[in-house]
C-alpha cells in the first residue's frame, strides 16, 4: 500500500502518468487498459515479473528491472524509468526529505561502520537490503539468503559481490545453524528470523514476508523511494543502538545518580528509592 503510494508519487514528479495499478485496488475493467501503457513498473519481481514479461512479448511493452529500495537503488530506478519515457535526467536529492545520507556522513555512524549482518527473505528485499547494508550504512554483509529458489541466480551473483556465501534453502534450522555459525551483530530477515535472532541474543528487524502483524505499522511507513530509505534506516539502526544503551547503563551502574538504590530523577530530591520489605518477624518462642 504505502510503497504503491511512494512510488506514485515519485513517478509523478517525473511527469509520468499512472495507467493503472495492479493487482492492488484493480477491477477487471482496469485490466484492460494494460495495453495503454508504454511501458511497466514492476515493484515486486515475485509478483509481477512473469505478467511484465507476458506483456513486453505480446504488446512490445519494455519493464523496469530496478526495485527502488534504498536511496542508490531509487536513484538508478528514477534514471531508467526516465530512459524507458524518453525523459532527461531526473534531479535524485530525494526534493530535501532525504535524511539517511546526513546520518551516514556524520560522526555518529562511525559506531556502525562495519557491523556483521546476516540477511534473508525474498529476494528482492534480502538483495536490496545488501546494497542498503553494505553500499549506504557500512555495514559487512557477512551472510545473505532466499527462501525464493527461482531467484537463487541473483541471490548468488549478490552474494559474490559482498564477499559471502548465499543460502537457497527453505528450513528454518539450516538458517538458524547459518547465523548461530557467522555471529553476526545484526539479524534483517523474516518473522522466523526475529525468533531464531532472539535465541541467540542478536539485534534483529523484519525485511520480508512472512512478517507479523506488528510489521504492518498504521502510519505511513513505505519501503521503497526516499521516504522508504529514511523508514529503513530508523527500524535497522535502532536495534544496535539500543544495544550501545544498555552499554551505558553497565559503565554508569556505581554512579551516583545511576545507581540501583538511586531514585528516577523525574523525582526531584527527596524522593530516596523505595524501601525493600522487610523479612517477617520470627514467632516468639511460647
Amino acid at each position: 500500500r504505502d510503497d504503491v503510494a511512494e512510488i506514485t508519487k515519485l513517478l509523478g514528479s517525473m511527469g509520468v502518468e499512472v495507467v493503472v495499478t495492479a493487482p492492488m485496488g484493480a477491477t477487471p475493467t482496469d485490466l484492460t487498459r494494460l495495453r495503454d501503457a508504454d511501458f511497466n513498473i514492476v515493484l515486486y519481481p515475485e509478483i509481477a515479473q512473469v505478467t511484465a514479461s507476458f506483456l513486453q512479448r505480446h504488446l512490445g511493452q519494455p519493464f523496469t528491472r530496478i526495485v527502488p529500495i534504498g536511496v542508490g537503488a531509487t536513484r538508478d530506478f528514477m534514471a531508467e524509468v526516465a530512459t524507458l519515457a524518453g525523459l532527461g535526467q531526473p534531479a535524485t536529492d530525494g526534493g530535501g526529505a532525504l535524511r539517511l545520507p546526513w546520518y551516514a556522513r556524520s560522526v555518529d555512524s562511525n559506531y556502525l561502520t562495519g557491523k556483521r549482518v546476516f540477511i534473508f527473505g525474498d529476494a528482492s528485499h534480502a538483495i536490496a537490503a545488501a546494497r542498503i547494508a553494505q553500499e549506504e550504512l557500512g555495514f559487512a554483509v557477512v551472510g545473505l539468503g532466499t527462501y525464493s529458489r527461482e531467484f537463487g541466480r541473483e541471490i548468488r551473483a549478490a552474494a559474490e559481490k559482498y564477499g559471502c556465501e548465499a543460502l537457497i534453502s527453505d528450513d528454518y534450522l539450516e538458517v538458524e545453524e547459518r547465523i548461530a555459525a557467522l555471529q553476526p551483530e545484526l539479524v534483517l530477515g523474516t518473522q522466523m528470523e526475529r525468533h531464531i535472532a532472539k535465541r541467540l541474543g542478536i539485534p534483529c528487524t523484519v525485511i520480508s514476508a512472512p512478517m507479523h502483524v506488528q510489521d504492518f505499522p498504521a502510519r505511513y511507513a513505505p519501503q521503497m523511494g526516499f521516504e522508504g530509505a529514511n523508514v529503513l534506516f530508523d527500524t535497522w539502526v535502532h536495534p544496535l543502538m539500543m544495544g550501545l544503551e544498555e552499554h551505558l547503563l553497565g559503565m554508569f551502574r556505581e554512579d551516583f545518580e545511576f545507581h540501583d538504590g538511586a531514585a528516577p530523577s523525574h523525582l526531584g530530591s527527596g524522593h530516596g528509592a523505595p524501601a525493600k520489605a522487610a523479612a517477617p518477624a520470627q514467632q516468639a518462642e511460647h
